[in-house]
C-alpha cells in the first residue's frame, strides 16, 4: 500500500500486502553484513509469510526462487536509483534551508519509485496467490485479519487523547532516531505539526478493511490470469484510487502540514544533529550501492 492513502502520523505498520515489502526494513538493519544479510533475504521473506499462510515444501522453495530473482532485478535497476534520490535529499539538508516543496518533491520520487517496486512484484505475487488452495486462503485471511484487529486497536486507541499521545510518542521517537536527542522546543515542534493535521484514523481503518475485502474477494473468484493481474495491480499498487475525494483531500492537506513541520524541525537542527541525519542517509546510500555493485 502506498503511503500517500494513510493518515500522516502511520502506525508500526506489519507487512500486510506483498512478501518483499519487507525488503526494505530487511536492508535497515543489514549494517557490515550486508552481502551475508542480503543473501538470506529470500529466506527471511518466506519466513515471514509463514505468519499467515501454512506452506508446503515445494511452495516455499518458489516463492524463494521468485523472490530471489526479483530481488536481483531490484538490485541492479531499482536500488541505484533510490541511493540517489536518498543522496540528493542528504546534500539538500546539509546545505539548506530546507523547504515544504523540496520535502514534496522528493515524496513524489519517492512515491513513483514505490510504484515501480509493487508493480515488479504483481507477477510473484499473482503466482503465490493463485497457487493457495482454498483452505489455505482461509487460513491467510484468518491470521491477516488477527493481525489486523491488533494493528487497528494500536492505532486507533480507546480515545481521541490516547490517539494523540501515541501519534506525539511515535513521530518523537522516529525522529529522534535520526536526530539523537531533540529538544523540549524541536519536541514542541513536532505536537504542534501534528496537532494541526485532522485525524484520519477511523476512515483509515474502514479503507484498510474494505480493501482486505476487496483483496480477498479477488482471490477466492480465482479470475482468469489477466483479470487477475488487473485486479492486483490495482489492489497492490494503486490503492488510494478507491478512496473517496474527500479522504484523498483530508490525506494530502495533513501531508502539506507535516512537509511544513519537517522543514521547520530539519531548519531547526544544531550542526550535530543535522550531521547525524546527513550521515544515516549516506550511509543508507552506501549500503544501496554495496549491494548495486556486488555480484
Amino acid at each position: 500500500m502506498s503511503t500517500v492513502d494513510q493518515p500522516a502520523w502511520p502506525p508500526a505498520r506489519r507487512v500486510l500486502r506483498a512478501p518483499l515489502v519487507v525488503l526494505v526494513a530487511a536492508l535497515v538493519v543489514a549494517s557490515c553484513t550486508t552481502r551475508f544479510f542480503y543473501d538470506r533475504i529470500d529466506w527471511l521473506i518466506v519466513w515471514k509469510v509463514g505468519d499467515y499462510v501454512t506452506l508446503t515444501d515445494v511452495q516455499r522453495e518458489q516463492l524463494q526462487a521468485d523472490i530471489q530473482d526479483r530481488l536481483d532485478v531490484l538490485r541492479l535497476g531499482e536500488f541505484p536509483k533510490i541511493a540517489s534520490l536518498l543522496d540528493k535529499t542528504a546534500r539538500e539538508i546539509e546545505a539548506g534551508p530546507v523547504t515544504p516543496a523540496m520535502l514534496n518533491t522528493r515524496y513524489g520520487e519517492m512515491l513513483g519509485v514505490y510504484d515501480q517496486f509493487m508493480l515488479g512484484i504483481v507477477p510473484l505475487s499473482q503466482r503465490f496467490l493463485a497457487g493457495l488452495s482454498d483452505e489455505q486462503v482461509a487460513e491467510f485471511f484468518a491470521n491477516l485479519e488477527e493481525i489486523n484487529a491488533e494493528m487497528y486497536e494500536e492505532y486507533s486507541g480507546r480515545t481521541a487523547a490516547e490517539r494523540e499521545k501515541n501519534r506525539n510518542k511515535s513521530a518523537i521517537d522516529g525522529m529522534q532516531d535520526w536526530t539523537g536527542r531533540l529538544n523540549k522546543s524541536q519536541r514542541e515542534t513536532i505536537r504542534a505539526g501534528l496537532a494541526r493535521m485532522e485525524d484520519a484514523s477511523q476512515q483509515w481503518i474502514a479503507n484498510q478493511r474494505e480493501w482486505q475485502q476487496r483483496f480477498r474477494a479477488l482471490i477466492v473468484a480465482r479470475p482468469d490470469p489477466a483479470t487477475f493481474r488487473e485486479g492486483l495491480t490495482q489492489l497492490l499498487v494503486y490503492p488510494r484510487y478507491f478512496h473517496s475525494p474527500e479522504y484523498r483531500a483530508r490525506v494530502d492537506s495533513n501531508r502539506q502540514i507535516l512537509n511544513t513541520m519537517l522543514a521547520e524541525l530539519l531548519n531547526g537542527l544544531d550542526d550535530k544533529q543535522r550531521g547525524r541525519v546527513v550521515r544515516k542517509l549516506d550511509n543508507y546510500v552506501a549500503l544501496l550501492n554495496r549491494l548495486s555493485d556486488s555480484d
